[in-house]
Formats: structure tokens, sequence, C-alpha cells
């Protein structure tokens, strides 16, 4: 499942489940994946765009007492404290003052919990509850993990806690992790070099120290603005994605060099020809993507136009994900009239 598959499948369940009439069992997702496809990102722009403030608790860190909450004397009986990760009253209203409409309850790394955490979980997914302590209607509770086939400390599931999820299986995918890169602004380059050798976007080696993710890759854009010579930042790529994939990326990064000048593109895009090196034509769209607005749209698609298909679709999805205004921009929009088959992918 792709992760905007999973994304609008959540969207309709916490909808769903904050205004549930009494009786009705909630919907708890269970993003389940390799490490490092961006779950736990998705859940920080679920609870943006819905306005819900969002809580993350790592089940594999906690003691079940954190879980479960610490029992503690009160007379001849036992009293059970409110755990940590649960707000009290006063806490939630504070948060709901500030304009939050409910909280997500995230429990993160449920997989790689002990099996008493796990248990304790089966308990909050499905009635909402931890002892006497109640989650109240207008939040919502979800949780993540790896797969256990990818071997990441993960623990085998009881039965009865999976019976209670809705078990999303996520996959990395190209066009998403890309739109999310153009979004957040992210250094265009490594968009272009994982565009061109997408096997880069999720390589996982288990005897290796670091491989490429989606997560890694992210944090590569951030290190290629950092002030360090060519060697240093060789060493700090490698560091996130191994050498293999380090070796890759500073080759295409190179390339980047030998593009058309983007600047001539814009002012005469019908005197550029298009580069006959497919690697360049990658660095070339990559670089219209993150040069592109509004009022150079119709020299920028003028020239893109030239390429194959598959570059100009690139071109657009990407462009829109970064700046989402130019869906109205009157070029493109002349353009994608005429186009029916980039419209349908596009679109």
């Amino acid at each position: 499942m792709r992760l905007k598959t999973a994304k609008k499948i959540i969207i309709e369940a916490i909808n769903k489940t904050v205004n549930r009439p009494d009786g009705t069992l909630p919907i708890c997702p269970f993003l389940e994946s390799p490490m490092g496809i961006g779950k736990t990102s998705l859940w920080r722009q679920i609870a943006k765009e819905l306005n819900f403030y969002l809580i993350t608790t790592s089940l594999a860190s906690y003691e079940p007492t954190d879980i479960g909450g610490m029992q503690m004397p009160d007379g001849d009986s036992m009293k059970v404290l409110r755990p940590k990760w649960l707000l009290s009253e006063e806490e939630r209203k504070a948060i709901l003052d500030k304009g939050y409409v409910g909280i997500i309850y995230l429990f993160d790394e449920l997989v790689q919990a002990p099996i008493l955490n796990q248990n304790l979980f089966a308990t909050i997914s499905d009635e909402y509850r931890i002892g006497d302590y109640h989650i109240p209607l207008g939040d919502f509770v979800a949780c993540c993990g790896n797969r256990v086939s990818d071997r990441s400390g993960v623990n085998q599931m009881p039965m009865h806690l999976r019976d209670r999820l809705t078990t999303m299986p996520i996959e990395a995918n190209l066009d998403d992790w890309a739109n999310y890169m153009s979004a957040n602004k992210k250094d265009h380059r490594v968009v272009s070099w994982v565009r061109f050798q997408p096997e880069y976007l999720h390589k996982f080696e288990r005897d290796a120290t670091a491989f490429p993710t989606p997560r890694s890759l992210e944090r590569v854009s951030d290190i290629l603005s950092w002030n360090l010579e060519d060697d240093e930042m060789y060493s700090a790529i490698a560091c996130q994605i191994g050498d293999t994939a380090s070796a890759s990326l500073v080759t295409h990064l190179n390339i980047h060099d030998k593009c058309p000048d983007l600047d001539e593109i814009v002012k005469t895009p019908d005197a550029i020809e298009v580069p006959t090196d497919i690697a360049i034509q990658y660095a070339t769209i990559s670089g219209l993507v993150n040069k592109v607005n509004n009022d150079n749209m119709g020299s920028i698609i003028k020239y893109v136009k030239k390429f194959d298909g598959e570059f100009v679709a690139f071109f657009i999805k990407d462009s829109v994900a970064k700046n989402r205004d130019l869906l109205q921009n009157k070029d493109l929009r002349v353009y994608l009239s005429t186009d029916e088959k980039i419209r349908e992918i596009v679109l």
C-alpha cells in the first residue's frame, strides 16, 4: 500500500472513530513497513492537516508500568496511577484551548516492544482505556512498527492484538517520496538521483551500518547544505547511506554541472536542446522543478515538452507538490488540456 492511500484511509477512520456512536468499536490503524519509510512523518502530516495534537509514545522504550500505570497502595486495596502517556483532564483541556480539535495517541515501535507491553496496548487499541482511565471521545489511537521479516529487533505480535488492529502494509513509493521531498523544499539533486536510480530509494542491507531509506535520504538532503570540503561531504553522506550509494550520489551531483543553463532555458526555451545523456536529463528536469514558479512556467513547460512523457510527468508532479498553486497556472492548464495522457498521470 502507498502512503498516500493509507493517508486517505486513516483520515476517514479518524473522522468515523472520533464521532462514533456508543457501542461502536474504534478503528486502530497499524502502519507496518520496512524501517525508514516515513510512517511517523505521515502521522505528523495527518495531525497537522486535521488540527490534532500528536503525542508519540515508544512502546519499546517504556516499562510496562509506564504503559499500564503503576500500582500504589490505597488503604486496603491497590490503586493504579494514570500512565505517563495519557493526558490528565486538565492537560487535555489546556491543549484543546489552544485550538486543537483532539489528541492522536500514536504508539510507535509496536512490534519491537516486549510482549507484555503489546498485551497492554491491546486493551488501549480496542477499548480506549487502560484500567479505570478512559481515552475521551474525540481522541484517536494508532500505532506503527517495522515488519517481522526485516529482523529489526522485532517480536512476534500476539494474534489477539493483530485481530484488533487495522493493519496497513506500507511499501516505499518513488512518486510519494519525491512529492514529499519537493513539498518540503529538500535538495532537488537527491530527488533526481533517486529518480534516475530508483533502487536507492530503499536498499536495505542487513549487515550494513548505513543504507538508503527515505528517512536517511532526507538527512542526506540536509547535509548537502553543510559547509564541508569534498572529502568531508562524502564521509558525511556515507555515514547516512553507505559507501556504494554515496559514490553513486556524488557522481550524480557532478552531472548537474553539465546541465543546460536554466536561466537560458527560461529566456529562450526553443533554442536550448534536450541533453542526450539520460542522467543529465534527470538532473535538468530536477533543476527546473527547483526553479519553476508562476511567472516562468510558460517558458519552462515549453522546453519540458521536448522530453519523453515520463520526464514531463516527473516535472509536473514534483513542481505541483512543491507549490500547489501551480495547478492554477494558465500555461500549465493549457498544456494539460492538450495532453490527455499526461493529465491522467499527474492529476
